[in-house]
């Protein structure tokens, strides 16, 4: 079904009955939220603007930088010259997609509580998906205006990146909004997408437990980093203080830091499945020790571990992603039946270590890796070694699993 198929479907004939009424509402509605999601970079950097009575920077290019910052945490990269800056900040795309999916859900409300349920070829009720789809246009139409607003007074974003703040990040939050709706009221999907036909059941059931698996290891990296930051507290509050941002830049910049927190969690969970990671250029951590160099006045970088040789008993941390893989390997037992047969279990718990490993290391390709030219244009955790060392690792874990599985039903 085409988009304008989608819509006409769920218009009333008329053209401006309660229909038409509901996505002409949830249209603006996507207006609305792309807006003020946007509003909170916009607003802040003219704030600073403003706070900086020195500043020779005009405010249509405090604007620019707003919408470039606001772009670059849906997924966007900007370059300023020949330096490209890639790091998105995690935590900002995700509250970008939570935000929207929130709009959106209250948007197509109205849709998804009709009385008759209409599904468009057994898939989704269809006032339903035109009201998402409604949304999903107005935000993605307002995303187009930043842009043009980042083009015409700011660092320019790189073409071919703008597919995720105007395309993905819409798209993710409609289909947030869709399953919330359907968690609700399950009849407004028909069993063509509950249960697509071109999903192989195998990725069907390790879905969860791939991606509940991906979690654990995500959230144990950002309780690795809060240690570190409480322990060094004293060294990053010391950074804090040279750079002297000020009362309205210290805000800015604290939030800048918390809003990169998934990020350098990924740099911990790089660490403790003995890939590494590193901050510039010449400074890096891995199993054997930290090395140190120059590193920009970034305050977070203080709780980077001292330079110098590390226990020789830390390897054994890799014991971590070993039992968050016996934690999938688990759960994927729980989604088939007890007594399948050994090739459906390893087949579906396989795909569970694949799904995992794979999420963090599309995290980390989103999260990108560079903040400017030379020292600074290859920072983070590599992401391609760390995906095939979690899939080891990961794998070792739910392997143990499935032989511990297989030994019970052989008592």
């Amino acid at each position: 079904m085409t988009v304008m198929e989608m819509l006409r479907a769920g218009t009333s004939s008329t053209g401006d009955g309660p229909g038409a009424v509901v996505h002409r509402r949830a249209l603006v509605a996507g207006v609305l939220a792309a807006a003020g999601s946007a509003a909170t970079f916009v607003l802040p950097a003219l704030l600073v603007w403003v706070a900086a009575s020195e500043s020779t920077v005009s405010w249509t290019s405090s604007l620019g930088i707003g919408a470039n910052l606001w772009l670059l945490a849906g997924g966007a990269h900007l370059a300023i010259g020949a330096t490209h800056i890639t790091v998105v900040p995690l935590l900002g795309f995700a509250l970008s997609v939570l935000v929207g999916a929130w709009s959106a859900t209250r948007a197509a409300r109205e849709a998804a509580d009709a009385r008759t349920i209409r599904l468009a070829r057994d898939t989704i009720h269809r006032p339903l998906g035109a009201a998402l789809l409604a949304w999903a246009v107005g935000y993605a139409a307002c995303a187009l205006l930043w842009v043009a607003v980042a083009f015409l007074a700011g660092p320019h974003p790189v073409v071919w990146t703008l597919v995720l703040p105007v395309l993905v990040v819409p798209m993710a939050s409609a289909g947030l909004a869709l399953a919330r709706l359907v968690r609700g009221r399950p009849e407004l999907a028909g069993p063509a997408l509950r249960r697509p036909a071109w999903l192989p059941e195998p990725l069907r059931r390790a879905l969860r437990p791939g991606l509940e698996g991906a979690g654990v290891l995500l959230s144990a990296g950002v309780v690795m980093c809060m240690v570190l930051l409480v322990v060094r507290f004293g060294e990053v509050r010391h950074l804090q203080a040279e750079l002297a941002p000020g009362l309205v830049g210290g805000v800015a910049l604290t939030l800048a830091q918390v809003a990169v927190l998934p990020n350098l969690a990924l740099w911990a969970v790089s660490f403790v499945a003995g890939t590494g990671f590193s901050a510039v250029e010449g400074a890096s951590a891995t199993w054997t020790g930290s090395r140190t160099s120059l590193l920009p006045m970034v305050p977070a970088f203080g709780a980077l571990p001292q330079p110098g040789a590390f226990p020789g008993l830390l390897p054994l941390i890799v014991l971590l992603p070993v039992a968050v893989g016996a934690l999938v390997g688990w759960r994927s037992l729980r989604s088939v039946a007890r007594l399948s047969t050994v090739r459906t279990k390893l087949t579906v718990t396989g795909t569970a270590v694949v799904v995992a490993a794979g999420a963090i290391g599309l995290l980390d390709v989103l999260g990108g890796g560079s903040l400017g030219t030379t020292r600074l244009r290859d920072i983070g955790a590599p992401a391609g070694a760390m995906t095939l060392a979690l899939l080891v690792e990961l794998g070792l874990g739910a392997v143990l699993v499935l032989a511990w599985d297989r030994w019970k039903l052989r008592r």
